[in-house]
């Protein structure tokens, strides 16, 4: 049985250490188009790239952290994912996230708000970082969706920034304070709930990745 090493368990996910374990989920989704559309790698990528990327982690641990997202089946946990801090910088006290969820079947289903909670709460209370940002392709509605959620602000936009599909789409640029995940924070531990989206967060999703 897969072992893993977790580091904080929420409601429905868990982060835990990423390790070679992974990879085997991990190669299928990372070289599928479909998964990888909404993030920064694209296929073909190989195992033992995959390989040196996990090893490389212990290396970069002053700037990089990557947890394994897994959810619940039944006494057991299962790998969908990952998430990460990363371009972590001092005095600034700043860092960048990013998500990776290549189980699609768990997509829509509010796994990567709890895991980025999750991962704000390891970035702000933990680590002491000051500010976090984000980036997102313009198109990628879910994923801008569950930043707001989590209490990212739109900060702005870099156009045409990425080649898809034989067009360039714009970024979505994001960043959040301890203080606009605070209260976030404090809401989920208090009703153990997710948070959701208020309708003008639903009308900025709209605008940004083009939605009805």
């Amino acid at each position: 049985m897969l072992k893993h090493y977790i580091v904080y368990e929420g409601v429905y996910v868990a982060l835990a250490v990423m390790h070679k374990g992974y990879i085997g989920p991990l190669m299928s989704w990372i070289n599928n188009p479909k998964t990888t559309a909404g993030v920064l790698t694209t296929p073909p990528v190989t195992y033992e790239a995959e390989i040196a990327w996990i090893e490389g982690l212990a290396k970069r641990g002053d700037t990089d952290v990557v947890l394994a997202i897994l959810i619940r089946e039944g006494k057991n946990w299962r790998y969908i994912g990952h998430t990460g801090i990363h371009r972590m910088t001092w005095p600034d006290a700043r860092g960048s996230t990013g998500s990776f969820i290549g189980d699609a079947s768990v997509h829509g289903k509010g796994i990567g708000t709890e895991a980025k909670l999750l991962l704000l709460n390891h970035a702000f209370l933990v680590l002491g970082l000051r500010k976090i940002t984000s980036e997102v392709k313009a198109f990628n509605g879910n994923s801008l969706g569950h930043l707001l959620r989590c209490g990212y602000r739109i900060s702005g936009v870099r156009k045409e920034q990425h080649f898809y599909q034989g067009q360039y789409v714009d970024e979505i640029l994001l960043e959040t304070f301890r203080n606009d995940f605070m209260p976030i924070w404090e809401h989920y531990q208090e009703a153990g709930a997710l948070p959701g989206l208020t309708e003008a967060q639903r009308e900025l999703i709209k605008k940004y990745s083009g939605e009805k």
